[in-house]
């Protein structure tokens, strides 16, 4: 039997049943991550408990999480008044606590460990600020899950706490370009847009002239407009190359579709970003554009 009411993405687009059980999974070990990376300092700030209220209610794939219910009615009852009490913050901090012990992962499976640490680079974002215990937390938890070690973004950002880490010293400035540097990766910075979803818009470059003569042309995620196979005629037709599997050296540009999802990291078109990514670090001149920026070009 069919569903009446099935759950529709963010674009009202329905998801199937194998794409609602990824994303719940996908939606727990965020979840996870981001109460880790809120608590990895001991501390509890109303600002964070803002961010976690919002990104619980953003989150459809939670909705039925009892664990979610419970935490949203805390975090109610904590910020009517706008204060934490000692009382409070040792209440909530157990109760965020007990919710990370219980959350359990298959360690087997790097995708839940990259998901976490999406979570964990919310988390710690989440008042504006990084702070020395976050930081070296950080660079601990990375050191603990060597599975994800090869996987973007891991390596730009052991990259950059290794630079931070390296004197001994953590300086503001430091810590300030580690922030900036999270925040372009998650697509968001709560403190400036009050929203905790998530955006994708910063994975993709600016490119103020997309030209098509001779140019390869990589299409991946769900498009809004055509099918894919129309895009790529219409590209063909303007003299480009259609590459048709993953970026390729000679791959000038991957357009991804405007219907694929916020959390594009680990859908198939999530992997075909990866690589051109790593491919853009390895010193390749190739450029994600959006949809968007593609039919613009036209």
């Amino acid at each position: 039997m069919r569903d009446e009411n099935p759950l529709l993405d963010k674009d009202g687009q329905p998801y199937s049943r194998v794409n609602f059980k990824h994303n719940k999974q996908k939606a727990l070990c965020s979840l996870k991550g981001v109460l880790t990376g809120v608590i990895c300092d001991q501390k509890l700030k109303p600002s964070e408990l803002l961010y976690l209220e919002s990104w619980l209610n953003d989150n459809e794939f939670l909705q039925d999480d009892a664990d979610t219910a419970d935490l949203l009615d805390a975090i109610g009852d904590v910020l009517n008044d706008g204060m934490i009490t000692d009382e409070e913050h040792e209440d909530i901090f157990c109760l965020l606590e007990d919710v990370i012990a219980y959350k359990t992962l298959d360690d087997s499976k790097c995708k839940d460990h990259m998901n976490v640490l999406i979570g964990i680079l919310k988390g710690i974002t989440a008042d504006a600020d990084i702070n020395d215990a976050e930081v070296l937390f950080f660079k601990k938890w990375l050191s603990e899950n060597p599975d994800i070690a090869n996987i973007w973004p891991v390596p730009k950002l052991t990259e950059k706490l290794d630079q931070i880490l390296l004197d001994g010293v953590i300086t503001s400035e430091e810590r300030k370009d580690l922030y900036q540097l999270v925040t372009m990766l998650i697509g968001n910075d709560f403190s400036e847009t009050g929203d905790a979803a998530d955006s994708p818009t910063q994975s993709f470059d600016n490119i103020m002239n997309i030209t098509h003569k001779d140019k390869c042309f990589c299409f991946t995620g769900k498009f809004k407009q055509l099918k894919r196979v129309q895009l790529e005629d219409k590209a063909k037709s303007l003299g480009a190359v259609i590459a048709k599997k993953i970026p390729t050296l000679s791959t000038d540009y991957v357009v991804v579709g405007s219907l694929s999802s916020r959390d594009w990291l680990y859908s198939s078109h999530g992997l075909k970003i990866q690589h051109a990514k790593k491919m853009q670090e390895s010193g390749h001149h190739i450029s994600i554009i959006s949809e968007d920026q593609w039919l613009a070009s036209l």
